[in-house]
């Protein structure tokens, strides 16, 4: 049977996707405040992004109601990739963030366009990136303790998005301090290969998950090191596979026990 809604809503990892969408939601209107103000691509790029990181929190937060339910019978190992299929969905938004954002940054470099209020629209996207990262710190945090793929990966893409809001800041005081226009859309290309490499490596991250990749390896020796443990009564052992779903782990192997043990002393 499955958990009721209210029980659903109170799991920790679904909280915290929830508050991951309001704060995406105040970050994106504060960065699309800053490009207003000043008309630079960079701005724009790390807008961009944001949208994807909204896009990417109600992704989330949908992948995680549905992970976080009991098995059912028709879905016996539970339903923990669901987080991999949105994490997979968001290397795809971030890689595809990132191509657009590549393209507009050339754009602006061969058709440079003059900026205006950057001081206004610094201040604006300082507090922007403040709250990113305080939104990013906390969010990992809770992927950490509830072990949430998608919790984890919405988490590092809001820490990039952190890093890529320094940058911007950093290009765009130098063009305050130098009048150089056209760094504009210089770090607007740097930010936005930075953001294709990101999307790849979700991407990849999730596919590893949906195609049943083995436990890491500290994780599997620690299986083998809790059979050795056992070797009062277990003779050997063969074809030990593993594997994760969202926060479920899977072992499967076979076993091969003392003939004097009864089926019921080998069950316990």
């Amino acid at each position: 049977m499955s958990d009721s809604p209210s029980k659903v809503i109170r799991a920790p990892q679904v909280r915290a996707a929830v508050i991951s969408v309001a704060a995406g939601v105040g970050i994106l209107i504060f960065k699309y405040a800053a490009y207003v103000l000043t008309g630079s691509v960079a701005i724009l790029s790390d807008a961009a992004e944001s949208v994807v990181n909204v896009v990417a929190a109600n992704i989330a937060l949908i992948s995680l109601t549905v992970a976080v339910q009991p098995p059912d019978p028709g879905h016996p190992y539970g339903h923990g990739k669901a987080e991999y299929i949105s994490s997979a969905t968001e290397g795809g938004l971030i890689f595809a963030a990132g191509g657009w954002i590549l393209f507009t940054a050339v754009q602006r470099l061969l058709s440079p366009l003059p900026l205006r209020n950057l001081d206004a629209g610094l201040i604006v996207l300082a507090i922007a990136t403040l709250a990113n990262y305080l939104t990013a710190r906390f969010l990992l945090r809770v992927s950490r303790q509830a072990d949430s793929v998608a919790l984890e990966a919405d988490a590092k893409h809001l820490l990039v998005d952190v890093l890529t809001s320094l940058a911007v800041l950093a290009g765009l005081g130098l063009v305050r301090l130098t009048g150089l226009q056209r760094l504009d859309p210089i770090v607007g290309i740097l930010v936005s290969l930075h953001i294709l490499s990101m999307g790849a490596g979700v991407f990849r991250q999730s596919l590893g998950g949906l195609m049943d990749t083995s436990l890491p390896d500290d994780e599997e020796e620690k299986i083998r090191r809790i059979l050795a443990d056992h070797d009062e009564d277990i003779v050997n052992y063969h074809a030990l596979r593993d594997r994760k779903a969202g926060a479920s782990r899977f072992i499967d192997l076979h076993l091969v026990l003392h003939r004097t043990l009864t089926v019921g002393q080998a069950h316990s």
